[in-house]
């Protein structure tokens, strides 16, 4: 295996970190592989470790070739700057086919969370020439061959608007330490008074949308990033999972796109696992660092991806025809 970081905004922290597979003579040598190449989430906020290096190194094992892409966030997350990096990324490993063995026409995204907003994004605008001008003469050059979306952020519509992280009663918003609080989104529009409890809860889904529009946004904003409302025929496929307990992200998310793709005969897998939280990246014991994060229920879907991933890359089925 070789592991090397490359810059690709350096001005926005952007960067790629690619996992690929060494053309050794022990195994079929010259094989073009699929890529996978991972958003991790955090609400546009940050990046969370769990969801980015382990989910590559199973990928790998499967005999992919794949890439954590650490994207625009805090101000460098308003749209359409994470769709340009995840453009961006796919442009660069295409360009590589050659020098790394790799399938230029089965280059696969993958997001979770937030992360899934940026990989979906790419799946819905690949060819949509207002937001990305710079391909519009050779579009194939950033389409993906299809979405992995794990607990996705899709509908804006359809987060937690009344999260409870703990605030006392008599609390100060402004004192109030929370990662998601956007500098430019009003304090009453990210805090909500529970008069029956006489504290605040924090309304996620305004102080997560906030980084994607860079504070206040308009209902046409916030609709037009509701890639539901973006599916068409030439959407990338999608392989979609979510825990059905999942209170942070809700369920509808994936629900609403899927019915879309659906509407519009994209093909796509759905996967809603009874119970379950949000963020549980592989699900098992390795990504957990809090026990509601072991979902063992939900572990499978990263082994049913990457069956996915051969059955529409038809992987498995060269490389056994070609012994």
């Amino acid at each position: 295996m070789n592991k090397e970081i490359r810059e690709l905004f350096p001005e926005r922290n952007v960067t790629l970190t690619l996992y690929t597979i060494d053309n050794s003579p022990e195994f079929l040598t010259d094989v073009k592989r699929p890529a996978v190449i991972i958003c991790p989430g955090g609400g546009y906020s940050f990046l969370s470790d769990r969801e980015g290096e382990p989910i590559a190194l199973r990928y790998l094992a499967a005999g992919f070739h794949a890439a954590v892409l650490r994207y625009g966030i805090k101000e460098y997350a308003p749209a359409p700057g994470p769709l340009k990096d995840i453009a961006a990324a796919v442009a660069y490993l295409k360009s590589l086919s050659v020098e790394q063995n790799i399938d230029s026409e089965n280059i696969f995204v993958c997001g979770f969370s937030a992360g899934a907003h940026v990989a979906a994004q790419l799946g819905v605008f690949w060819d949509n020439n207002e937001l990305l001008p710079e391909y519009k003469d050779n579009t194939e050059a950033v389409r993906p061959a299809g979405m992995i979306l794990g607990y996705p952020v899709l509908d804006l519509h359809s987060s937690n608007s009344h999260l409870d992280i703990g605030i006392q009663p008599g609390a100060d918003p402004a004192a109030v330490q929370f990662d998601q609080k956007h500098p430019k989104m009003p304090l009453d529009k990210m805090f909500i008074m529970d008069e029956n409890e006489g504290r605040y809860f924090i309304d996620f889904e305004a102080s997560m949308n906030a980084y994607i529009f860079d504070g206040e946004y308009t209902p046409e904003e916030e609709d037009f990033y509701s890639l539901q409302n973006q599916v068409t025929a030439s959407t990338a496929p999608a392989f979609i999972w979510h825990n059905g307990d999942d209170g942070l992200i809700y369920p509808t998310n994936s629900l609403l796109f899927a019915n879309a793709l659906q509407r519009n005969g994209v093909p796509y897998e759905l996967h809603i696992f009874n119970g379950g939280g949000h963020g549980v990246s592989l699900a098992d014991h390795l990504t957990a660092n809090d026990i509601n994060q072991y979902c063992l229920h939900s572990s499978v879907w990263m082994d049913q991806s990457i069956k996915w991933i051969n059955e529409r890359s038809k992987f498995k089925e060269n490389i056994l025809s070609s012994l």
